[in-house]
């Protein structure tokens, strides 16, 4: 467990990652069973021997390398050329060549502590070296003399901004591929060929999904004490996951689906009822919102945000009740 990881990471879980579990107490505990998420970053297993490498000057940017790593190891942004100020001598970056992005920077970078080794990214590379071509625009290397170097690389290519999700074209791979997976550093086998779909579901809906999972490998790497690998971004938003017993994964989803319409239901009927006093405005714009992409959502969370702030001054017993239901209000992905 990394030290920098938060008190409840390394006094609870760093335990269990010890094998120590049964020293804690069962106040150590939430009552309700559950567990953060996002706390799969702290593990840092260095488990490859050999971690793929970047080499800029003959990558085509296709993105085919970071769709297919099961783990999310490998990541690419996209950004402006002053956010390089302060980047270390061996953090790679060069211009991004879609049209769209002209004169941003493009970087691809690998998690080198968390990579698994598993080469698929070298294998769908199409990307030949001209001069040595043996050689791809990803090449393995030993990870031992890398590790300190790619750490440093890894914790800077993270402080980049996330590029914003109403300008990506979620039908386009190039696009797709620079959303921030919400699924990373799981504990499935090397190579798995089912965590990238899981990794690119997050990616288009993580921010807003609750997932109700059935039993299977899904279960094993996806809520394996003591880490999880599923993750939230810099809102704190992420997926709600749960794993139900078997047979009655098709009924638990279905709770979850309808209780979210109901709440849902039930806010839009107090919302109503409190239009006189948040305004006409706010209350249609609210409950004829179209969500159907990046851009309704994030409008629609705008509007949601305004709300809560005016039902925080608000005493009526409808107020009060519509307060812990507003985030209802925004379209929720069940899976």
């Amino acid at each position: 467990i990394t030290p920098n990881a938060p008190d409840y990471v390394r006094t609870v879980l760093g335990k269990l990652a010890a094998g120590q579990g049964d020293d804690l107490p069962v106040s150590a505990f939430a009552p309700d069973g559950t567990f953060p998420t996002a706390t799969a970053q702290y593990e840092k297993r260095n488990l490859a021997l050999d971690i793929p490498v970047w080499d800029e000057a003959v990558c085509i940017q296709c993105m085919k390398c970071v769709a297919i790593c099961p783990h999310a190891t490998i990541r690419a942004k996209v950004y402006d050329s002053k956010e390089l100020v302060g980047a270390p001598k061996t953090f790679k970056s060069t211009d991004a060549r879609a049209p769209e992005w002209k004169g941003m920077k493009w970087s691809l970078q690998v998690a080198a502590e968390d990579c698994t080794g598993c080469a698929l990214c070298v294998d769908v590379c199409p990307a030949r070296n001209k001069t040595e071509t043996k050689l791809k625009a990803i090449n393995m290397r030993p990870q031992a003399p890398l590790r300190e170097q790619e750490h440093d690389n890894w914790d800077f290519f993270l402080s980049l901004p996330e590029l914003d999700r109403r300008k990506v074209k979620v039908s386009a791979l190039r696009h797709q591929q620079v959303m921030q997976p919400l699924f990373e550093f799981s504990g499935a086998c090397s190579g798995c060929g089912e965590t990238p779909y899981l990794k690119l579901v997050t990616q288009l809906f993580g921010d807003r999904m609750i997932v109700a999972n059935a039993t299977g490998c899904t279960s094993i790497y996806g809520g394996n004490l003591p880490t999880t690998p599923y993750s939230v971004d810099k809102n704190g938003r992420g997926p709600t996951w749960c794993n139900s017993l078997f047979e009655d994964n098709a009924e638990f989803g279905l709770g979850f689906r309808v209780s979210i319409d109901k709440q849902r239901e039930f806010a839009g009927e107090l919302l109503q009822k409190l239009a006189p006093t948040l305004g006409d405005e706010l209350v249609s714009g609210i409950l004829n919102a179209n969500q159907s992409d990046e851009a309704g959502i994030y409008d629609q969370r705008e509007r949601v945000a305004a709300l809560k702030q005016k039902l925080q001054k608000l005493s009526a017993p409808e107020g009060r009740l519509l307060l812990p239901l507003a985030d209802t209000l925004v379209r929720k992905s069940v899976w």
